[in-house]
């Protein structure tokens, strides 16, 4: 594989550790190349003060410190990959010149290269100006098909998302980050919750993970990150989606009119919900604006027998479109039980046919319990 000529120059310098930092200019790197930043020093390694774009694999050593300039950044474009491989001794470290939020672009990758990878790393003061036409901001964004394993990287004073993953057809990892000080920590699509495992996300202007409208195609589970879960409008497990599963502890919060459908649509495999908590630890179902009739509730559309809420509180649910928290069209089967409905507008659980199984269920102020169609 051709090497390019700043990767040997580099290697050549190598010996002077009072070297001051290199100046990387504009130059695309190929498809085909690689360039290899290694660390150099104690202090800043390499400066960028454009938008630095890679066709190749750019690859960057533990150790490392690469500094941006104002609306500076990386784009991966596909068949391009970076890799950032620092580790828990030696971190690489993306940082603004500025020492503010939004100093830098950020991060942006399109390319679903299996080599994407960003571990043991720091990106601080990014999200500034988009990258495109679409307005995408963050400290790392990942375009639409893009492959990525992002694990114990940090990312923080981003000044808008820490993460973005607004386009469909990705394959993510994302394992044990921790994002803080960032406006919010995470924008995802419902198939890449799945994705996140541990970390840290507190410290944030909104602690919570935003999940963009959309559809759940992919057996998935929503684990407790600690943070809640705000679904921005529609969160549909739809026909082929296989099962959701809630996790004890999950809270779920609903943006005005927003709700959770599990729906098997015309044709297909039959979805299902498994959300079930314990009394120690129960899941919640609630609404971002804490009024009545704030989100619509859960509809379900589907026959399979995994359905099944337990131990879990359902609050401020239920609009004119959708009547009950829990609505169940013809057909549905569902076991519901110790659930506590609490400021409920209309109907706690509203549904068609029988289908429902109901046990130990708690009402505080609730328009009515049960009511059938």
């Amino acid at each position: 594989m051709k090497e390019n000529i700043l990767q040997y120059q580099i290697k050549k310098k190598k010996q002077n550790p009072l070297l001051e930092a290199i100046d990387i200019n504009c130059t695309q790197l190929a498809a085909g190349e690689t360039m290899t930043l290694e660390n150099r020093n104690d202090g800043v390694d390499y400066i960028m003060n454009c938008v630095f774009g890679t066709y190749g694999d750019f690859i960057i050593e533990p150790g490392v410190t690469i500094q941006f300039g104002t609306d500076a950044g990386i784009t991966v474009y596909n068949g391009g990959s970076i890799q950032a491989l620092g580790t828990a001794q030696d971190p690489i470290v993306f940082t603004g010149e500025d020492k503010v939020p939004g100093a830098w672009k950020g991060i942006f990758i399109n390319s679903n290269d299996l080599k994407n990878k960003i571990e043991y790393t720091t990106i601080e003061y990014a999200g500034g100006e988009a990258f495109n036409s679409n307005g995408d901001k963050g400290g790392v964004i990942v375009y639409a098909d893009t492959h990525l394993n992002m694990n114990n990287t940090t990312i923080k004073d981003s000044e808008t998302y820490g993460f973005n993953a607004g386009y469909g057809g990705c394959e993510l990892v994302l394992e044990d980050n921790t994002i803080t000080n960032c406006v919010v920590p995470m924008l995802v699509l419902p198939n890449y919750v799945d994705a996140i495992v541990g970390g840290n996300y507190t410290g944030n202007e909104t602690d919570a993970i935003y999940v963009a409208n959309g559809f759940n195609s992919i057996d998935a589970t929503y684990r407790d990150l600690g943070v809640p879960y705000h679904v921005l409008a529609r969160l549909v497990v739809s026909a082929g989606g296989g099962k959701l599963t809630i996790n004890p502890g999950v809270v779920m919060e609903f943006g005005l009119s927003g709700g959770l459908e599990v729906n098997e649509g015309a044709s297909g495999s039959k979805p299902s919900l498994v959300a079930v908590g314990t009394a120690e630890n129960p899941i919640l179902f609630t609404a971002i604006d804490k009024v009545e009739g704030a989100w619509n509730g859960i509809y379900f559309d589907t026959p399979s027998a995994l359905n099944e809420i337990g131990f879990a509180t359902i609050e401020y649910a239920s609009t004119l479109d959708y009547t009950g928290a829990i609505t169940n069209w013809s057909g549905t089967v569902l076991n519901v039980h110790d659930v506590l409905f609490k400021d409920i507008k209309y109907c706690a659980i509203r549904y068609k046919q029988i289908g429902v199984t109901t046990s130990n269920l708690s009402y505080d102020n609730v328009g009515a319990e049960l009511c059938e169609d």
